[in-house]
């Protein structure tokens, strides 16, 4: 039987070292022989063989050694691949595929190979019992009693060191082999006999007695078809499998990257020929009845029945040497390796060589217990960890062959990915052949015990295959990735950061909104030496890594930049950003930082901007100066709590205002990306997993600024309805975070001009959010109640609020048509009403055709059509906003409602069943989306960014947008 050692682990280099002493003759081939020449050969084989017949059993052989055959190729393979230190296939086996499998393989093949020592203990005994007779104790008791002292004995050999059993190896290996010869040469040589009182007929070699053992015997009542073959398998395949043997002493061997290959081999294809030798002798010499009525047939048909029996207590006593020392070497690797805590102890060896004093104590206890089974429930149990051993290790082989990994080498070129990936299905379904419910409580097994290594074993850096394996994978597909389909748009996001402290509330939120996407986190560095750059560049490449991965443990990839300037140092994040078919949609960066501004320069003079009652009513605790109230602490207040990684590194001062709005055009303009720009997120509390919430609200606005435009005749409605999906896309991803949901809920905030239209847009939205299957509230607004400020002073022209006066003016006060609409207000009360008509027209001719003002036609001055003004009589002093639009001058915030034909347009059905199409920018389309013609030339919309609304927003929507369209009735 195979067996494992270790001589490997992380406290190798502090163990006393180990020469090399054993060749391939006494270090490979010996073990490897005696192991696979089990027991069984001698007390089951007759019994398999007049069950099934000699094609039965021969099959069963030929498909155990096809898997041995596959196995050893495997093993040849990674054996030869370099150097190979003790621990034979969990050194292998780990160092190929990682901690996590390589411990939980060899924690299963040290279980196997202890009971594989108490099969061979139980195997001793039943062949002195048979032998000896009446004269052997009777009782079940007295039986273990024997075969706890030949453990004992056993255990005293294995204390005594390798050396040991090196030297008495070759003479047992004599015995064995006179004994195995002695079979053929008996079933030739032997005088026929019949023994009735033993049942047994003996014929020599004879072609009836061959052919009347050829098949099985279907009448029988041993035979029971397919369940015959299963359990049977599982009882011959021990006696087949010591093929890790050699590989087990690789700590004690000269050369064992070339012993291992070729001593495995020998011994296999040499234990093969024996096999069908001995099984060829049996079928020709022996009858059916004789081979199923006594287990000694062996025995009790040879010319020299006391070699049989030495030779049978030799192959036992040495299997269970084998064994015992195979599986304590492995479990001394194991323990040094510190995979799992409290079995350090274990990796204690003795101070001249190393011996595992304390594992071959624990592999005693396991086998004591395991005398108390049966044989065949043993064989069984083996068979599993050995299979499962044999699926690993040609897995290990496959995967290091098919992920092209540079330095896998091998010396040993007679194998290749298929006959690995073939030896990996044969094991795995030679498991379940065998027995389905010991596989399956195997694999669980395993499971459970890659998991436990997996949470529990410190970092390893052995450079196990699945790195190799996922950079192949991932180089393969994203040469494959193409351009997303509309149908799988999901964001992938850039986040500008340069002070990680204070943008961790930043840097948390877009890693919960990247929904399993790319997630970049952008940092420029500032420097006009390249030299002193890079070395700056390395020290913050190491302490981002820490963040990201080891702090935070955010799911995000750094990108550093080194630039003259921050603006040239963002132009190149952007450009490479990203990589091959995953590059980043959405630009995200903080809101411009007035106070920072002005303390940065306390000589430059930066006026203050009044908020809004409303808005300063509700500020948070912070934005007076004061630290902020919390009720709870969230992460990302645990994760200010101490020291950040990237403390050390140093942050770039602030940009200018002109620099941060040149960014601002590159991204949005020029790159072509959709822009976030953050805002207040310095007081937001990041939800916690296990803690409770009061119920808080996501608000999103998805302002639909529009206007109408004419081409050819044709009225068309411009609209930027990507960006209003895509505030319901993002809050709908926010809310997928299991922490986000349970925290918070949706509220979708739309507004119209009038109260009339409330109602209707209300039913409109949440028609559409049923159809993008998002959960939120809506909300409608409508402008007109009187309770907007900047709206009655723009519209009306009223207001009882001198900081709201003072806010518009502020942002109207460059804006021609603001200057013209307030002169005319102002003249108007001193005017009479035809002076006012005359006025009016005055502006409307002037402003008809400038930039900037909507105007339909581009004919002259003198061609234009408009109603005539001044032939209006009834004038009033002060004109409102409905008066005016009756004379064909629309003054107004266009807040046009979703369109009726949104949710039946047929090209966006297949937008709207995946949330919506989210373009790379907010270019303005027509709801006509089938006439591309019909699009008329875009009206210029002046924006002026306003105080934002108090509440929790996605930053794309926190600038109030207004636009004032001055333009004649005429056509």
């Amino acid at each position: 039987m195979s067996s494992p050692g270790g001589k490997v682990g992380l406290q190798a280099g502090l163990a006393p070292p180990r020469s090399g002493r054993l060749g391939l003759l006494s270090g490979v081939f010996v073990p490897v022989f005696l192991s696979v020449m089990s027991i069984l050969m001698f007390l089951r084989f007759g019994i398999i063989l007049g069950r099934v017949g000699f094609v039965g059993i021969a099959g069963l052989l030929v498909a155990a050694y096809c898997i041995d055959l596959l196995t050893t190729l495997s093993l040849s393979a990674i054996a030869s691949n370099g150097e190979v230190k003790g621990g034979g296939a969990y050194f292998l086996i780990s160092r190929s595929l990682g901690p996590e499998f390589g411990g939980s393989i060899g924690l299963l093949f040290f279980i196997a190979q202890a009971l594989n020592t108490a099969l061979n203990i139980v195997g001793l005994i039943d062949c002195i019992r048979l032998n000896v007779g009446s004269a052997f104790p009777h009782g079940y008791w007295a039986g273990y009693g024997l075969q706890t002292a030949a453990l004992v004995l056993c255990t005293g050999l294995c204390l005594l060191g390798s050396a040991t059993f090196s030297k008495a190896s070759k003479a047992l290996l004599v015995i064995l082999t006179l004994a195995i010869a002695s079979i053929p040469l008996s079933a030739l040589f032997k005088t026929p006999f019949h023994d009735e009182a033993l049942g047994v007929e003996f014929t020599g070699a004879s072609w009836d007695t061959l052919a009347a053992n050829m098949l099985p015997q279907t009448s029988s009542s041993h035979y029971h078809g397919l369940t015959t073959f299963r359990d049977l398998f599982g009882i011959l395949f021990p006696a087949t499998a010591g093929i890790f043997a050699g590989a087990s002493l690789s700590g004690d061997l000269k050369n064992p990257s070339k012993a291992i290959p070729k001593g495995t081999l020998w011994a296999t294809f040499t234990t093969f020929i024996l096999y069908m030798l001995v099984i060829v002798s049996l079928a020709a010499s022996t009858t059916r009845d004789s081979l199923l009525a006594n287990a000694n047939i062996v025995l009790l048909t040879n010319l020299s029945p006391p070699l049989i029996l030495a030779g049978e207590c030799s192959v036992t006593f040495v299997s269970a040497l084998i064994c015992m020392m195979g599986s304590a070497n492995l479990f001394q690797a194991l323990a040094k390796d510190a995979l799992l805590p409290g079995l350090s102890v274990f990796g204690r060896g003795s101070k001249k060589n190393d011996d595992p004093i304390l594992a071959i104590l624990l592999t005693h206890i396991i086998a004591q217990v395991a005398l108390l089974a049966n044989l065949n429930r043993i064989a069984t149990l083996i068979s599993m960890g050995y299979q499962m051993t044999f699926l690993v290790m040609n897995l290990a082989c496959f995967l290091l062959k098919i992920g092209s990994a540079p330095n896998f080498r091998p010396g040993f070129k007679f194998f290749s990915w298929q006959t690995a990936l073939v030896g990996s299905l044969l094991s795995a379904s030679a498991m379940f052949f065998i027995n389905e419910t010991y596989a399956s409580v195997a694999i669980c097994i395993l499971v459970f015990l890659f998991l436990l290594i997996h949470y529990l074993c410190p970092p390893k850096r052995w450079g196990d295959v699945s790195q190799n394996l996922i950079y192949h994978q991932v180089r393969k597909y994203l040469l494959r990735l193409k351009p997303e389909h509309i149908k799988f748009w999901r964001p992938h996001i850039i986040l500008l950061v340069n002070n990680p402290r204070r943008q961790t509330r930043l840097i948390q939120f877009c890693n919960s909104m990247k929904k399993g996407s790319l997630y970049i986190l952008g940092h420029t560095i500032v420097t006009d030496h390249f030299d002193s750059g890079v070395h700056e560049a390395r020290l913050q490449q190491q302490a981002w890594a820490n963040y990201i991965s080891e702090f935070t443990k955010i799911k995000a990839f750094l990108q550093l930049t080194i630039s003259p300037s921050v603006v040239w140092g963002i132009r190149n994040l952007i450009l490479s950003a990203g990589l091959g078919g995953m590059r980043p949609n959405i630009a995200v960066l903080g809101f411009y930082n007035m106070d920072d501004l002005r303390r940065s320069d306390p000589v430059l003079t930066i006026p203050e901007v009044p908020a809004a009652a409303a808005s300063r009513a509700k500020l948070p605790p912070n934005a007076e100066g004061k630290a902020p109230l919390r009720r709870r602490v969230d992460t990302s207040t645990r994760l200010l709590a101490g020291t950040l990684p990237t403390d050390v590194i140093r942050t770039e001062g602030m940009m200018s205002p002109t620099d941060y709005m040149i960014v601002l055009e590159d991204l949005a303009l020029r790159y072509r990306l959709n822009v976030a720009v953050a805002h207040g997120f310095e007081s937001l509390e990041t939800p916690r997993a296990g803690s409770s919430h009061t119920k808080k609200y996501v608000d999103l606005w998805p302002i639909q600024m529009s206007a109408e435009v004419a081409s050819d005749g044709k009225n068309v409605l411009t609209t930027n309805f990507d960006t209003y999906t895509l505030i319901l896309q993002l809050g709908h991803i926010l809310r997928s975070v299991p922490n986000w949901r349970r925290a918070y809920s949706l509220r979708v905030m739309v507004f119209v001009e009038y109260e009339s239209e409330v109602e209707e847009e209300s039913a409109r939205v949440r028609a559409l959010l049923e159809k993008l299957r998002i959960e939120a509230q809506v909300h409608v607004f409508w402008l007109a109640a009187g309770h907007l400020g900047t709206y009655e002073l723009i519209i009306n022209g009223q207001t009882d609020n001198a900081e709201t006066e003072i806010i518009v003016n502020e942002a109207l006060k460059h804006e021609e048509w603001w200057e013209d609409l307030q002169s005319f207000r102002g003249q108007s009360d001193g005017r009479t009403r035809n002076q006012d008509t005359v006025q009016l027209a005055h502006i409307i001719g002037s402003t008809a055709g400038r930039p900037g003002v909507y105007n339909p036609h581009e004919e002259g001055s003198s061609d234009r059509r408009r109603s005539s003004v001044t032939e209006v009589t009834e004038m009033p002093k002060r004109p409102d906003i409905s008066l005016l639009s009756k004379w064909g001058v629309n003054v107004g915030i266009h807040t046009h409602h979703l369109p009726e034909d949104v949710l039946h347009e047929p090209k966006l059905d297949e937008a709207l069943r995946t949330i919506a199409e989210c373009s790379d920018s907010d270019g303005e389309q027509g709801f006509d989306l089938g006439d591309s013609a019909a699009r008329g030339p875009k009206a210029k919309i002046r924006t002026r960014p306003q105080v934002p609304a108090h509440g929790f927003r996605h930053p794309a929507t926190a600038d109030l947008r207004v636009h004032i369209d001055l333009f004649d009735r005429g056509g």
